[in-house]
């Protein structure tokens, strides 16, 4: 349940019985600072967030501890490595590589599925919705598209699934056909026993 209402603090620490939630993982050891000198007094909170509409709440800002996931857990396992502070300059073009090489094939994957399924017609249809689709991606929590992403993966694998079964007898003699083939081809060279 969010928090609404008044957060009493003392000399940065937060008196109120409340958990404070950072990157969805409980954060610790938190200071208030206001204008960087520890707060005291109370701070607005509108449904678990700091309501900046006060006055009261202007230049407040929370301090702590909370786990990181994700790119910034990698760069800071880098930072920490032998590498210093070089490794975070790793982890910024890996990842910059990485992104860059899933945006074009995974743009070949549905320019192709369009073109199949809709025609030539409607790949620059899909084109528009994949360059939108990044824009709205820039400004979402990561995890949020990781969790669609997978979603989309794991739907995807559906079809693919009942079209091997569907094709189970025809991929079944598909492979007979070759080993016959390839006994015909090679008759001292040894063939799967079932084949026989």
């Amino acid at each position: 349940m969010l928090f609404d209402g008044q957060l009493q603090v003392q000399n940065g620490e937060i008196q109120s019985d409340v958990t404070v939630v950072h990157a969805r993982s409980v954060a610790e050891n938190i200071e208030v600072y206001q204008n960087g000198k520890p707060f005291s007094g109370e701070i607005n909170i509108s449904y678990g967030k700091l309501d900046f509409e006060k006055e009261e709440n202007l230049g407040v800002e929370m301090r702590g501890e909370s786990l990181v996931h994700s790119a910034p857990l990698t760069a800071e396992a880098f930072t920490r490595s032998y590498l210093g502070s070089y490794g975070q300059y790793i982890i910024s073009i890996g990842l910059l590589l990485f992104a860059f090489s899933t945006a074009i094939s995974w743009s070949y994957y549905g320019d192709r599925a369009t073109t199949y399924l809709f025609g030539v017609k409607y790949v620059n249809i899909f084109r528009i919705f994949y360059v939108v689709g990044f824009f709205l991606a820039s400004f979402a929590d990561t995890t949020i598209i990781w969790t669609l992403s997978g979603i989309a993966i794991a739907l995807m694998t559906l079809p693919n699934l009942l079209g091997i079964l569907l094709l189970s007898k025809d991929m079944k003699n598909t492979v007979k056909e070759y080993w016959t083939g390839f006994h015909e081809e090679y008759p001292d060279e040894k063939i799967p026993e079932k084949l026989k």
